[in-house]
């Protein structure tokens, strides 16, 4: 059996006591929670399992800590999502198709875009007879929440659990199964140990990775600003972007800042010194060198050549 409500918050407390206004009271503002705009809410009677569907407008406040571990997964909108708190440190895009997890008991602060979520309450005693059966006999939530999660069958589990709830409820042997699947795969996801070579990025996270760099070659290019875009940590993502393109982060900036400036030297009549700052370099002596490294000449006999073929 499961009821629905409408309208709650966004870290979505559910108690059976009765609201005491006196506990509230306080002579300092409170801060704002963040909330949904429109939620549904479908959970079991015991609040064990509890499955949301709700909007959201850009946002920025703090995080409700609740003894829940949430397992969010973006279904529409999206965009930058930060959730900052003592274990949690979560940074990046969060867009359809990624999974994001909320850590219980620790709320943080934070701001999000404007997107729709398909979301997933698991509470601390359910988690803890779960936990049991994983690799390990936990879950890494710190690890696990600082990250996004790119898994065809956890997005399509977490869809079919939510029709299911609809239809059957919670007290079902498929979805009991289904649980038992999302669980795994995040707990797959923490210990899996694979070689280097198979650590690559996603064909969407090196787009909006590459997108990222080419908006801001004039800028402090990091790369733990990077790491965030992609949802990985830094040194993680160092690995993971070597595996896939050849070279380091670093390497494959300068080339990127090297191209941008041959095209500008090719196509505008600014003078090298301003194409270099168009594309991170202070010092146009130091851009000079490293352009004749890359292309073998000058950035002033690169604009000649071209100018005259």
């Amino acid at each position: 059996m499961s009821f629905a409500v409408q309208r709650s918050t966004f870290g979505c407390a559910f108690t059976r006591q009765s609201f005491n206004v006196s506990e509230c009271m306080t002579t300092a503002p409170l801060p704002r929670i963040i909330e949904a705009s429109h939620e549904t809410v479908r959970a079991d009677l015991s609040l064990d399992t509890i499955m949301t569907r709700a909007e959201y407008e850009d946002f920025e406040g703090v995080y409700e800590n609740t003894n829940t571990l949430w397992i969010h997964l973006c279904t529409s909108g999206g965009g930058r999502l930060l959730r900052n708190s003592q274990t949690q440190k979560l940074d990046g895009l969060f867009v359809p198709g990624r999974v994001g997890l909320g850590a219980p008991y620790d709320g943080g602060e934070g701001f999000g875009p404007r997107m729709s979520l398909l979301s997933l309450g698991i509470s601390e005693g359910r988690l803890k007879r779960h936990a049991t059966e994983l690799p390990g006999g936990r879950l890494d939530i710190e690890a696990l929440a600082s990250a996004y999660h790119e898994d065809a069958l956890l997005t399509a589990t977490l869809a079919t659990m939510w029709e299911e709830a609809g239809l059957h409820g919670f007290a079902t042997a498929f979805f009991d199964h289904a649980l038992a699947i999302v669980l795994h795969r995040l707990a797959q996801a923490t210990s899996r140990v694979e070689p280097l070579s198979s650590h690559v990025l996603t064909t969407r996270q090196m787009s909006e990775v590459v997108a990222f760099i080419d908006a801001s070659l004039g800028d402090d290019l990091r790369v733990a600003d990077l790491g965030r875009i992609a949802g990985l940590s830094e040194h993680y993502f160092s690995r993971c972007f070597q595996a896939s393109v050849g070279v380091p982060p670093y390497a494959f900036i300068t080339r990127r800042r090297l191209d941008r400036a041959a095209e500008l030297l090719t196509r505008s009549p600014l003078p090298v010194a301003a194409i270099a700052a168009l594309v991170g370099y202070d010092d146009p002596s130091q851009f000079s060198a490293a352009f004749k490294r890359y292309k073998a000449m000058t950035p002033l006999a690169w604009k000649k050549k071209q100018a005259n073929d």
